[in-house]
Parts: C-alpha cells; sequence; structure tokens
C-alpha cells in the first residue's frame, strides 16, 4: 500500500512540475508573426443563446476587424433565448450586409453549442470556419493574423490566445483567471515546443473542408472543441497556436456559475480520457492525454493526504521534497502570471486553497460520469459589465 502511495504520489507531482514547465516556457513566447489582411475567406460563427448583454461588444470587434470585408460573413446561430439575443442580431442585421441571423428552436440534445456549430457549417461559404463564443472580445488584426496561417496547407487549425476580460471584477473571477491562463500558458509552452494543440471553444479557427471530412461537432460531448482537436490530429491534420491572435472573454464571477461551468468542463475531459483508445496515437496524442486525463491526475493529488503514513521512513523525504517542488513552481508561476494580468500577488497562495474545490468538483464529474447520470450542456452565464470601445486594441 505505502508503494502504491509513492507511486501515485510522485506521478501527479511529475505532471504538475511537467505542466509549469510548460507554462513558464509559453508565458515568455512572443514569437514575431505577419498578417495578410485579405488572404483565406472566413465563415465567422457565433453560438448565442441568451446573450443579450454581450453580444453587440463582439459583433462590433467583428465588423471593425482590419481584413477584407468582402472576405467575411458572420453568422449568430441564435438557440432557443428567452432574451433578446435574436432583437441584438437582427439590429446590426440592418446597419451590416454580412451578417445572419439564425433562430432554432430548442431541441433536447446534449450539446446544444455543437448543435448551432454544425447548423451553421452547413451554409457557411468561407474556407476557414471562425467560432467565437459570444463574450468574447477579439483584438480587431485577429483575422488578419489567422488568415497568414493558413497560408500553409497542413494547418488545419489555429487557436488563438485567450486572456480573462474582467479578472477583477470578484475574488471568484481571480481565482478562475489564474486557473485558465495556468493552462493557456501551458498550451503556449506546448505549441512553443511542438506538442499538442487542443481547440479551446472560441477564437479558434478550423478549414471547412476538414470540419466537413470529419463530420462536424459532436453534439454529444461536452467538450465538443477537445474532441474534435483530438480527430483533427488523428487523421494527420496540424493545430497550431498563435500569441499573436489575442481575444478576451469572461471568467465566472459567482461561485455558482463557476462551479456549474467546470463540472461540465472536468467531465467532459474525463469523457474524452474514455475514448481516448480510439484515437490513432502519434507522439502528439501521448502530450494530448496528459490534457484530456486532467481530472484522474485532479484527484491523485488526494494521496498527498496519505504520505503522513510513510513517516518516518527515507523515502518519506524524497516524495514530500517532490511534492514540495511542484508546489513551489507552481506558486511561482503563479506569481509570474498574477503580475503579468494584475492580480493581487497574495491571490496565487490563495489559490491553494482554490485547488482543493477543483480536486472536489474533479471528484464529482468523474463520479457523475462513471455513474452514468444524464449529461446536459449548461451556458456559462454573462455579466457584460466590462465595456469595450470599438478602436480599442
Amino acid at each position: 500500500m505505502l508503494y502504491v502511495i509513492v507511486i501515485l504520489s510522485s506521478l501527479v507531482s511529475a505532471w504538475s512540475v511537467y505542466n509549469s514547465f510548460l507554462a513558464i516556457v509559453g508565458i515568455r513566447w512572443n514569437p514575431k508573426e505577419y498578417k495578410n489582411p485579405s488572404g483565406v475567406s472566413f465563415s465567422l460563427i457565433i453560438p448565442a443563446k441568451n446573450e443579450e448583454k454581450v453580444l453587440g461588444r463582439l459583433l462590433d470587434r467583428l465588423e471593425n476587424q482590419e481584413y477584407d470585408r468582402s472576405k467575411y460573413e458572420i453568422i449568430v446561430v441564435e438557440d432557443g433565448s428567452t432574451d433578446k439575443t435574436l432583437e441584438v442580431c437582427n439590429s446590426y442585421k440592418l446597419m451590416y450586409d454580412n451578417i445572419s441571423c439564425i433562430h432554432l428552436e430548442s431541441s433536447r440534445v446534449i450539446n446544444g453549442k455543437s448543435r448551432a456549430l454544425n447548423y451553421a457549417l452547413r451554409i457557411a461559404k468561407g474556407e476557414i470556419i471562425g467560432i467565437f463564443d459570444a463574450d468574447t472580445v477579439p483584438r480587431l488584426d485577429t483575422l488578419a493574423y489567422a488568415s497568414a496561417k493558413f497560408e500553409d496547407p497542413k494547418v488545419a487549425g489555429v487557436q488563438g490566445r485567450l486572456v480573462p476580460i474582467n479578472v477583477r471584477e470578484s475574488a471568484i473571477a481571480r481565482f478562475a483567471s489564474l486557473e485558465e491562463l495556468f493552462y493557456e500558458y501551458s498550451i503556449s509552452g506546448r505549441a512553443r515546443l511542438g506538442f499538442f494543440v487542443p481547440l479551446e471553444g472560441t477564437c479558434s479557427f478550423i478549414r471547412k473542408s476538414v470540419l466537413e471530412s470529419l463530420g462536424g461537432w459532436n453534439e454529444s460531448s461536452l467538450t465538443e472543441d477537445l474532441d474534435l482537436s483530438l480527430k483533427i490530429i488523428s487523421s494527420g491534420y496540424k493545430i497550431i497556436y498563435s500569441p499573436s491572435i489575442v481575444a478576451w472573454r469572461e471568467v465566472p464571477v459567482s461561485l455558482r456559475m463557476l462551479i456549474k461551468q467546470r463540472l461540465r468542463w472536468y467531465r467532459g475531459h474525463f469523457e474524452v480520457t474514455l475514448k481516448v483508445e480510439k484515437v490513432k496515437f502519434d507522439w502528439r496524442v501521448i502530450d494530448a492525454i496528459l490534457i484530456v486525463a486532467t481530472p484522474v491526475f485532479m484527484i491523485l493529488n488526494l494521496v498527498n493526504y496519505s504520505l503522513v503514513l510513510l513517516y518516518p521512513s527515507e523515502i518519506y523525504i524524497v516524495v514530500v521534497s517532490l511534492v514540495s517542488f511542484a508546489s513551489l513552481l507552481s506558486l511561482l508561476l503563479g506569481i509570474m502570471i498574477s503580475r503579468k494580468h494584475m492580480i493581487e500577488e497574495f491571490y496565487p497562495i490563495l489559490s491553494f486553497i482554490y485547488m482543493n474545490l477543483v480536486v472536489i468538483l474533479n471528484l464529482i464529474a468523474i463520479s457523475l460520469e462513471l455513474l452514468r447520470m444524464p449529461k446536459k450542456w449548461i451556458k456559462t452565464e454573462r455579466t457584460g459589465n466590462i465595456t469595450v470601445r470599438i478602436h480599442d486594441s
């Protein structure tokens, strides 16, 4: 039993060190990338349900892109909203001739976002499909940078950098931002080293021909973006990450909102983990497994509470040293992130308490999946409290 504790504790600590190392590599990556303001054609799809607070903010940014207006269209798919989302879209449609507003009646599919995306895919005219959640605020040169990436015919997908826009809106927003930025910079590090790059569900760009060949998005998956990413790389295509393609998005500001979103994310990751055996393995997929198996590694942190059983053996010092090193590295990274994104520096210290909540939520998410409880895709609520001027960079 003691050997099992040693092995599992060492495994989860090594995984933590690995991801922290990748994030440190990623946070310092700022390559010189070039733009193409009139290259490929885009169909920008916005799946929207009860998004009246934020939809106009996104449409303003997309309509003012530094890109040839004749080469992109915007498709808003409003899916069973009970607010004025469709009215907001129609008001913009009157002003711009490249916006389409589509209304879908509510359905019983598990993932309504995937359903909306698949519907829009059938009518999209662009060579490249761009996906934006309604709370996203892309930089005005987003399409120009993305267009340049698709000059390489081997590139099937491009993911932009996502940054929290409401990081200081509440204490929960600060903790959520630290968690998401840790993940974001680890993806950046993976890209810099040539490892696996997953699509993140917004500010993502995919060749339409590749999407059609793979059957679009999985309407039964809670994390359709990760599911699609594995299909893309296992089919021999390439997904790249661009730190120059920057978009801001909202993080949850209340504990209730956070729990709902994270349970969906964590269960979706574990769901994909159970299916990863169906993927054609290559060196990128090995790294991908370390991402999709995150819920498993997170609950393995519980093993560290059992290290007291090893005391006072010599192996206790070794294992505790490894755990302490992993924790110190995470703390240092948290401080780096907090300084870069104007988060008070005591939050990385308090985040060790927050991580216990994350562990518990991962445990609940895995239990829900193993018990085959009904799946439900719950939309994250937006506040829309952060206003952005059209020409803010």
